[in-house]
C-alpha cells in the first residue's frame, strides 16, 4: 500500500511527523492556491515537517548564521523528500506535485507574497499541528519550531497522522509572540500575519533591489513574484527575528533555557 510506504520511509529518515488528508478540504483556499489549480484531479495532501534545533535559538553568538544555514539545509532536505514522494506515487499510477517549503513564491492580488499553497493550512488539515496565534503551526511537542513540507497527488490515500497526538493549539492565555514581535506584524486573535511587514523587517538580502520589486509589485505581479524568488531567500538571505519561534511556549520537547537575546528580546 503506497500510504504505508511513504509512512516508512518517513520514518527510515527521521521526518517527526507526518500526515495524510484530503484535497478538498483546501477547496475555499484563494484562487490559483488550491490543490486542484496546481495538480487537476487533486485527491489527497501529504504534509510532513521536522523540528528546528531549538538550542540555535540559545547561541550568544553567531545565532544569525547558524539559523540561516540551519534552514537552508532544512529545506532541501524537505523538497528533496517531497520529490521522492512524488516520485514514489507515481510510479504507483498517480499523479503527484511536491510543495516546496520556501521558495518559489507567488503573488496574491494584494500584492502579498504567498507559497503556491498554504503549507501551514496542510499542516492543520493533515493532522499535524493547529495554527498558532503567530499565525505558524503549533504542535503539542515542538511547538512552532516545525519545518515543513509537502504533495499534492491524485491519489486517494487514506487518512492517516503519526504521531497521534492532542493538537489543542495555544495556550487560551498567551501572547507572547504578539507582544515580542518588533513590528506589531502578529495579529493573534486572528492567527495571521502581516508577512509583507515580518518580511520587509527581517529578510535582508544583498542581492535584491527592493525599488525594483516594488515596481514589479505594481506593474506585474507574476514577474515580482519570480524576481523575489530567483534573487533571494535559500543562501541570498539572512533572516534576523525569530522571536516569534523561540519564544513560543507550546514547546514541551524538554526544558526551555531563556532564548537569546538577538532572538527573543520582547519590544519596548
Amino acid at each position: 500500500m503506497i500510504a504505508a510506504r511513504l509512512r516508512k520511509v518517513a520514518e527510515d529518515e527521521n521526518i517527526a511527523v507526518f500526515g495524510i488528508g484530503s484535497a478538498a478540504e483546501m477547496a475555499d483556499e484563494q484562487p490559483g492556491h488550491r490543490p486542484e489549480d496546481l495538480l487537476p484531479g487533486a485527491q489527497s495532501l501529504i504534509c510532513f515537517g521536522v523540528p528546528f534545533p531549538r538550542g540555535v535559538y540559545q547561541m550568544p553568538i553567531h545565532g544569525t548564521e547558524t539559523v540561516w544555514r540551519s534552514q537552508n539545509l532544512y529545506y532541501r532536505r524537505l523538497d528533496n523528500l517531497a520529490l521522492l514522494f512524488a516520485q514514489m506515487l507515481e510510479e504507483s499510477g498517480a499523479d503527484a506535485v511536491p510543495i516546496y517549503g520556501c521558495m518559489p513564491l507567488g503573488m496574491s492580488e494584494r500584492g502579498t507574497v504567498v507559497g503556491y499553497l498554504n503549507q501551514i493550512r496542510m499542516g492543520e488539515l493533515t493532522g499535524i499541528g493547529a495554527v498558532g496565534r503567530n499565525g505558524l503551526l503549533v504542535h503539542s511537542r515542538y511547538g512552532s519550531r516545525l519545518m515543513l513540507g509537502g504533495v499534492v497527488t491524485t491519489a486517494i490515500l487514506p487518512t492517516m497522522r503519526y504521531p497521534v497526538m492532542d493538537e489543542p493549539g495555544c495556550p487560551p492565555d498567551c501572547r507572547i509572540c504578539e507582544e515580542a514581535c518588533p513590528v506589531n506584524a502578529i495579529m493573534a486573535d486572528k492567527k495571521q500575519v502581516k508577512i509583507m511587514k515580518c518580511l520587509g523587517y527581517t529578510a535582508k538580502t544583498a542581492y535584491m533591489s527592493r525599488l525594483k520589486f516594488l515596481y514589479l509589485r505594481v506593474r506585474n505581479k507574476e514577474a515580482a513574484a519570480r524576481y523575489l524568488s530567483i534573487s533571494s531567500f535559500d543562501e541570498h538571505t539572512l533572516h534576523k527575528c525569530s522571536r516569534c519561534v523561540a519564544l513560543c511556549r507550546h514547546d514541551h520537547s524538554s526544558r526551555q533555557p531563556s532564548p537569546n537575546k538577538a532572538w527573543a528580546t520582547p519590544k519596548n
